[in-house]
This record gives structure tokens, C-alpha cells and sequence, in this order.
């Protein structure tokens, strides 16, 4: 109870900041309900087991409300704060509603674990799946109005397609099983059930405890309530679709439903002291607020972000502090020479950079030619040239060096021709891009004054197009060489050549000394490119 505790404290003390701030107080209790709902219908809550640990379901709060029907009160005061908020009385909403959703998360905190029966929502991923897909297509209705109506009908037929394809044999269903029945509601099981599961529980227990002894591990004694469950819960429960929720195992959207509770009540009571503090754009901003919220959370859980693990490796960091301090730069006992061999490899990045940027901005400046608008928009063939290569571009371009790097290693071998090639393909999206944006944007009176003279197309490139964008194009290329420095240190790690190889080899070795000399050197040249770098564009532009 004491972390539900910080986190509500945590959502209070922002809003009292941002009372102290002076900043508008509504668009906070407007944005904490959005995101409350959001994290009501989708993020995990508690955690229910089943025998096997992918049996396990983190449910929402809304899952879980069949079970406890008293957290239906977090929706309806959520809505009834939104709607105070709506009529002038964002105060009154934010300090309610938010204590509405501490009594009833925090009454489902305290219960205790209990046995649940499971049952699907068939056809609710379907549905949402179809949504987006009809949504997204609907979007473009905004930016054509003429024509609306055939595009919302493109969108409705598009989604209704998206629905039906999943429910086919060898439709989205045998692609994304999952999504089939994803989302589960929990229902309570009768005190008999629950009684029977401790029975056969405990009537296994001998069996289980002598493998148990056999591999040297405690025994386990007979339970007297579904809470003195140690883990799993009896396979046959588990595979009949029963599972133990253990409300007190929570997930990360415990955090979001106690910050966001708090930071709505704090936000609701700074209002009620100071009902000035409010502006007529809050609604936007609220909306802005929950989406920033709804999409952070998630995105924290799910790259295990946890500070703990610092404070965990601390002794090593340490370690390694002391076993790379001084730098060895020579070794003549042992006739090693970390400098010199530092010296080598950097010059070989630096080189890696240089012939990778050389090769993408020779083939990139006759494509960004094609891929610009406002060139290609002679002829129909012309205007296809300049979508595929458009096309072209923007695939390439999702695909990142380091995945280039290791397909090419696999093919080519180690080694920094690897590395060239994987920098030079990248490159060549990212300049040809930079190059056509360029083109697109050069200024149209001396295009239009040589195209009246009757000059052409190569004559007006060459006399009209290139005279404006060759600095530009200059720019950029030395912009992408000081980027793909940086890259080509990267690709080393995966064997294509250059300090990167030097470093992870040092690294896996455990020789940090040696290794500090490259990270050191890596330093000094980034720096020293970067001042040139920005020298040389400050006077081509």
C-alpha cells in the first residue's frame, strides 16, 4: 500500500507545482480523466495466475469489474468530472472524481486474492482492428472534402473487409492468434469452487512435495485459504479457465490510476482555492496531456525501465572505473600498443564515413532529381518516375544502417567494406530526400525565365536548378558525413570495421583499459568534426 500511496502523493505534489506555477488547473483534471478512462478499459492492474506462468493475465480494471462491481465508480466519477468541468465546476470535478477513484482502486487493492473464472470478448480486437483501419482512411475525408462521402464509404467497406478477414480460416486470426479473444472479462466463482480447488489442492500436496524433496527443495504446507497459494494454482482449474487474482500483484497501471487519481484531486483542490486559474484552450490541452500520459506508461513498462537496476550495478560500474583508469597507451614489455592501434582504426571509421557519404551523394543528386515535384510534373510516365522513386526512398529509408550492416557481413564477411556499403545505402535514401526537398523548394523565376526562352530541361537544371541548390546540397552532405561518423562507430559492434570493433573486442576481454582509449579518441574526433562541420556550413549557407 505504501507504493499506491507515493504514487498518489507523486500526482498531488505536480499539481501543486503547477498551482504554484500559476498554470491553468482545469486542463489537469480534464487530461488525469481522459487518461484515467484509458487506463480503466486497457492497462493491466493485478495480476491473475494460472499453472504455468503463461497461463498468467495482467486484467484491467474493467476486466476486473464483475468481480468487484464498486470499481465502476472510477468511469462514472472520471465522466461526472469531465462534465463539471465542462459546465464551470472543474474544481468540484477534479477534487470528487479523483477521490472517487482512490476509494474505489484503493478498495480493490486491500481485497484479497481470490478465484476468478475467465470469460473472452470474441470480436472486440476485431472490431478495434477495424476501427483503425477504417479510421485511417476516413482521415483523409479532412484534407479532400469534395470527395467525402466516397471516401467514408472506402473507409466503412475497407474496415468491414478488416472485421470479416479476421473470422476466416486463413485470415488475421492464423497470422495474430492472439488477438483472437484477447481481451478477457473476470467473473466470480461460487465459495464452493474455491472450496474445492483448496481441497484438491491440499489432497495433491504428497505427491508434490516429494518431487519436491527429490530435487532439494522446501516442502509446501496445506493451505487454508486461497491466499496461502504459493505461486500456480491446480492445473485442472487452470486449463477449465480459472485463475487466482491477486489484486495486490499490481502492474503498471496501478501507477497510472493512483498518479493520475492524485494528480486530479490536487488539481481539483488548487481550483477550488483559486477558481481563476483556468484558460479556453484546456480542453485541447487536456486532450494532449492524456495522450502524452497514455502513451509514456506503456512505453516505460514495457523497456523494464526501473532505477533499481543502477543502483544494482553499481559495484560493477565501479569496477570498471577503476580497472580503465589511467588509459594504457602502451605496453612495451608485452609489445602491446593500444594508441597506435586506436590511431588506426579511427582513421579507418573516418574513412568509413568519408567513401560511404562520397558513393550516397554521387547516386543520391541524379535521383533527388526524379523524386522532385516540381521536375517530373512534365509528363503522366514522368509523374510515375517520381512516385516509385518517392517509393524507393522511403522504403530504403526504414530500414536502419545496422540492419543493412548485418546482412551485408553475413554476405560480404567482416570487415569495413561492410560498413561502406551499409552507410553509403542508407545515405543515399537520406540525401536523396534532403536533396529533392531542395530542389522542390528552389525559387521559380529563373526556371520560368529559361523555360520562356525555350531552354531545355537539362539547360534549365544545369543554369537555373543547380546554381540555387548546390550549396545546399553541400551542406547536407557534410551534415550526413558528420551523422554517419557516428554511425559507422556503431556498425563496428557488429563486425563491419572500425573503432566499434575495437571497443566491443577490448570489452568482451575485460581490457577497459585499452578500450577507454578508443572511447576517448572517439571523443576528440567527434568534436573536432563536429566544429568543422559546423564552420563549413555556417559559410556554405
Amino acid at each position: 500500500m505504501t507504493g499506491m500511496l507515493l504514487y498518489t502523493l507523486l500526482g498531488l505534489s505536480l499539481a501543486v507545482l503547477m498551482g504554484v506555477a500559476r498554470g491553468s488547473m482545469r486542463r489537469w483534471v480534464i487530461g488525469a480523466g481522459l487518461a484515467l478512462l484509458v487506463v480503466f478499459v486497457a492497462f493491466p492492474f493485478s495480476r491473475a495466475r494460472g499453472f504455468l506462468s503463461r497461463d498468467t493475465i495482467d486484467p484491467t480494471l474493467l476486466a476486473l469489474a464483475p468481480v468487484f462491481p464498486l470499481l465502476l465508480l472510477i468511469p462514472l466519477g472520471v465522466l461526472a468530472a469531465l462534465v463539471l468541468a465542462r459546465r464551470g465546476a472543474a474544481g468540484w470535478g477534479g477534487a470528487l472524481g479523483g477521490a472517487a477513484v482512490l476509494v474505489a482502486a484503493g478498495s480493490w487493492y486491500v481485497q484479497p486474492a481470490q478465484l476468478v473464472r475467465l470469460q473472452p470478448v470474441n470480436g472486440l480486437m476485431e472490431l478495434l482492428i477495424a476501427g483503425v483501419v477504417a479510421g485511417s482512411i476516413a482521415l483523409l475525408s479532412f484534407s479532400r472534402p469534395q470527395q467525402r462521402i466516397p471516401i467514408l464509404v472506402v473507409a466503412a467497406l475497407a474496415g468491414g473487409l478488416a472485421f470479416f478477414w479476421f473470422h476466416t480460416p486463413q485470415g488475421g486470426g492464423a497470422y495474430l492468434p492472439k488477438s483472437l479473444g484477447y481481451y478477457k472479462l473476470f467473473f466470480p466463482t461460487p465459495p464452493e469452487s474455491q472450496q474445492a480447488m483448496i481441497d484438491s489442492y491440499n489432497q495433491a500436496l504428497p505427491e508434490l512435495n516429494a518431487i519436491r524433496k527429490e530435487l532439494g527443495q522446501d516442502e509446501l504446507k496445506p493451505i487454508q485459504g486461497l491466499s496461502d497459494l504459493q505461486g500456480a494454482i491446480p492445473q485442472q482449474a487452470s486449463s477449465e479457465g480459472y485463475r487466482l487474482v491477486q489484486p495486490a500483484t499490481t502492474q503498471y497501471g496501478a501507477f497510472g490510476i493512483f498518479f493520475l487519481a492524485g494528480l486530479m484531486l490536487g488539481a481539483g483542490l488548487v481550483l477550488l482555492r483559486n477558481p481563476a486559474l483556468q484558460e479556453p484552450d484546456d480542453f485541447r490541452a487536456g486532450i494532449l496531456i492524456a495522450l502524452v500520459a497514455t502513451l509514456l506508461m506503456p512505453a516505460f513498462d514495457a523497456t523494464e525501465f526501473d532505477l533499481n537496476k543502477l543502483v544494482v550495478g553499481w559495484p560493477f560500474l565501479q569496477q570498471f572505473a577503476d580497472k580503465a583508469w589511467p588509459p594504457l597507451l602502451a605496453d612495451v614489455a608485452a609489445e602491446r600498443y593500444p594508441l597506435q592501434e586506436v590511431l588506426s582504426q579511427i582513421a579507418v571509421t573516418v574513412q568509413m564515413a568519408l567513401v560511404g557519404t562520397f558513393l550516397a551523394a554521387i547516386f543520391a543528386m541524379p535521383i533527388s532529381f526524379l523524386a522532385a515535384r516540381n521536375v517530373t510534373s512534365g509528363t503522366p510516365l514522368m509523374r510515375s518516375v517520381f512516385y516509385l522513386t518517392r517509393l524507393f526512398l522511403n522504403v530504403l529509408r526504414g530500414v536502419p544502417t545496422l540492419i543493412i550492416a548485418l546482412i551485408l557481413v553475413a554476405a560480404v564477411g567482416l570487415g569495413p567494406f561492410a560498413g561502406v556499403m551499409a552507410i553509403a545505402i542508407h545515405s543515399l535514401t537520406e540525401l536523396g530526400k534532403l536533396y529533392s526537398e531542395a530542389i522542390e523548394n528552389a525559387d521559380k523565376g529563373p526556371v520560368e525565365a529559361l523555360e520562356s526562352t525555350g531552354a531545355s530541361g537539362v539547360n534549365v537544371v544545369r543554369w537555373a536548378i543547380l546554381p540555387q541548390v548546390l550549396p545546399l546540397f553541400v551542406s547536407y552532405t557534410v551534415y550526413n558525413f558528420e551523422i554517419n561518423f557516428r554511425s559507422s562507430l556503431v556498425l563496428g559492434l557488429v563486425g563491419a570495421g572500425g573503432i566499434g570493433y575495437f571497443i566491443n573486442e577490448k570489452m568482451a576481454s575485460g581490457q577497459y583499459d585499452q578500450m577507454i582509449v578508443g572511447v576517448i579518441a572517439i571523443v576528440i574526433v567527434v568534436n573536432i568534426i563536429d566544429f568543422a562541420s559546423s564552420w563549413l556550413r555556417s559559410r556554405l549557407v
